[in-house]
């Protein structure tokens, strides 16, 4: 999606032109209470009306929160909450049933089940069934492992040191379980193709044994033994993305006592070369890759329980990473997560505040280039007098629509949107003999 001029977007202009860092921006946290120990959040389209909605797992509550989207980035005020199993701490939305909506899965630590809360179409949930995965689940993450076109899960168990397969039936029912040996105290669960064969492998990060399991698929659900990668530290998260532009997916884990995240570079076929750590907040929790500053590479955000904000690292484009920088939310932040939550092509952030028992929603105010082509004011791949008189009526007409594409209209360059852009515009249609040259797109 194009994205218009905000006096936001003009102030991040200004100080990247002035001398400052042109760093992502992100507002100030808007915050909304769910239940009690937030643990963990997940957005999707839970009510079927294209915006992306919150679920929250709170932990001290043993319920699920859902926090609908009003289309910009705002959510309703009440929370509506759904009970769960015991000591709820991930939650992952997925279409179990195959019915076009988005249920919700929920990891229980305490009773040792994942919840299932299948979706009535609206955003309201049936009763949650719990089906046994394995010794205190932590950490959930749903994928189709088995190649049968349904999603299944992954658990990753803490007490037990394995991982659970929840195989689906097709009807969102998970009835067998099968478990696959990992490191020790598994805290997080990534699934991803690792190793280019086109299924689903799965990494997690140990807390106790401070390495990363990987588990390679044998194309139907099934699991190799797990070969480990150490981190060197207490592994508390891992997310799997293309960091470096190669084409495969590398892994970001989390170390909670060094602070900071560690990179593992894929080889290309599921094994890891360890690469640099990067300085974050104080015991960072949970990371995410999403591109936040429209450059076309996977950048990191890490939430920081310790110190009480999230750390966003800028991808250099081959897995190196800028300095960290921090940005405030709620009290003991323990998940966060990137989404376009206001709709207009960015990746905002969504944090899980566990001592605050609400949810910080940080909008990205980073510019996105969106020029293609100069002079094409209406944004509809031509330019012709119907740009002229779509500048013309947005100079001249009260409630005329904005250009979609600031930087197209600005034909001269200067910045703004004025009489010198439609007698630009107005020479290079109709007077080819003295024709305005247009500034190119940045």
């Amino acid at each position: 999606m194009k994205k218009s001029i905000t006096l936001a977007a003009l102030l991040t202009l200004f100080l990247a032109t002035s001398g400052e860092p042109a760093d992502p921006l992100f507002s100030e946290p808007n915050n909304y209470d769910v239940g009690d120990g937030s643990d963990a959040v997940f957005a999707a389209d839970l009510n079927g009306d294209g915006d992306a909605d919150l679920a929250v797992a709170n932990r001290n509550s043993d319920n699920v929160s859902i926090l609908l989207n009003n289309g910009n980035g705002t959510f309703l005020l009440a929370a509506v909450s759904y009970a769960v199993g015991n000591n709820p701490t991930s939650v992952f939305a997925s279409d179990f049933d195959g019915d076009g909506d988005n249920d919700l899965a929920v990891a229980n630590q305490f009773s040792s089940d994942v919840s299932i809360l299948k979706n009535n179409g609206d955003g309201t949930f049936v009763d949650a069934v719990n089906y046994a995965a394995g010794g205190s689940v932590v950490s959930i993450s749903a994928s189709d492992l088995d190649g049968d076109g349904d999603t299944d899960l992954a658990a990753a168990n803490y007490y037990s040191f394995n991982v659970s397969i929840l195989k689906n039936n097709g009807d969102g029912m998970f009835p067998s379980v099968l478990t696959y040996a990992a490191g020790n105290g598994p805290f997080s669960v990534s699934s991803s193709n690792l190793d280019g064969d086109d299924d689903v492998d799965l990494a997690v990060a140990n807390e106790f044994s401070g390495d990363v399991s990987i588990l390679k698929n044998n194309g139907d659900g099934t699991f190799i033994a797990a070969g480990n990668y150490a981190i060197g530290n207490v592994a508390l998260a891992v997310c799997a993305s293309d960091l470096d532009g190669d084409g495969d997916a590398d892994l970001a884990v989390t170390e909670g006592w060094f602070n900071n995240v560690s990179i593992l570079r894929n080889d290309g076929n599921g094994t890891f070369t360890a690469s640099l750590s990067y300085p974050v907040g104080s015991i960072p929790r949970s990371v995410c890759a999403s591109d936040l500053d429209g450059d076309g590479d996977a950048d990191l955000v890490v939430a920081n329980r310790g110190s009480d904000n999230v750390s966003v690292l800028l991808n250099n484009g081959d897995a190196t990473f800028a300095d960290a920088e921090h940005f405030v939310v709620g009290y003991s932040p323990l998940c966060v997560l990137a989404s376009d939550l206001d709709g207009d092509g960015d990746a905002d952030l969504a944090v899980a505040n566990f001592d605050s028992d609400n949810v910080s929603v940080l909008f990205n105010l980073t510019i996105v280039p969106c020029c293609e082509t100069p002079g094409d004011v209406n944004d509809d791949g031509a330019v012709n007098a119907l740009d002229f008189q779509s500048l013309r009526d947005y100079l001249h007409k009260d409630g005329a629509e904005e250009p979609p594409c600031f930087e197209q209209a600005d034909v001269n360059g200067d910045g703004e949107l004025n009489g010198q852009d439609m007698s630009c515009l107005a020479r290079e249609l109709f007077s080819p003999n003295n024709a305005c040259d247009f500034v190119e797109c940045p």
